[in-house]
């Protein structure tokens, strides 16, 4: 069976991966947003690393596309706002106008193409998720559990973002998290 080596935390692997994701990102936007006008040696001549370094971490440019996507559209931290509602707005807002663009679109596909990708993904998103519980329960309010949070908000509008290519306006957030937090409370909430 082999297995993979997991990169050390920091040292040559984090800057090396610091690099060629920086590559990517200028290179996108100096083409505007065209992904077609990057290529693995035109990404690892901008990062000054060897092309065959690419391919070794991330297989190709579609993974790679996946992996810069996943690290630049998941928002650092959760911002504590004082209440569970300004949590998740301040949270998720950001989160649907940067992925219901055009480009964002297309980011939420690359990542769709790499399982590896979205499962860690979605653990970090899922964490965020937690952060925003474990606030509210710190303030002494009711949360809706982890899975009613992904299921009610985060599933909806990520699937009507790539299915139906719906804005950030039409997908109305605020109000869906309203609906979560406002409903009928249901025997999964702490």
């Amino acid at each position: 069976m082999m297995t993979t080596a997991t990169p050390r935390p920091g040292g040559r692997s984090a800057r090396v991966q610091q690099a060629v994701h920086q590559a990517v990102r200028t290179l996108l936007a100096e083409n505007d947003g065209d992904r077609t006008a990057l290529s693995v040696p035109l990404v690892a001549d901008r990062a000054g690393v060897n092309s065959s370094t690419i391919y070794r971490r991330w297989g190709d440019l579609p993974r790679l596309l996946a992996a810069v996507a996943s690290n630049q559209m998941l928002p650092e931290q959760v911002e504590d706002t004082g209440s569970l509602r300004g949590d998740m707005e301040a949270w998720f807002i950001p989160y649907v106008e940067e992925f219901s663009s055009e480009l964002g679109r297309q980011v939420l596909l690359d990542m769709l193409a790499d399982g590896a990708v979205t499962r860690d993904y979605f653990a970090l998103m899922q964490g965020h998720v937690e952060e925003l519980r474990r606030l509210a329960r710190a303030r002494g309010e009711t949360a809706p559990d982890a899975r009613e949070i992904v299921d009610a908000v985060v599933a909806p509008v990520i699937y009507r973002i790539l299915f139906n290519h719906e804005s950030a306006a039409e997908l109305d957030v605020r109000t869906r998290i309203g609906r979560l937090l406002d409903g009928p409370r249901t025997a999964g909430r702490d």
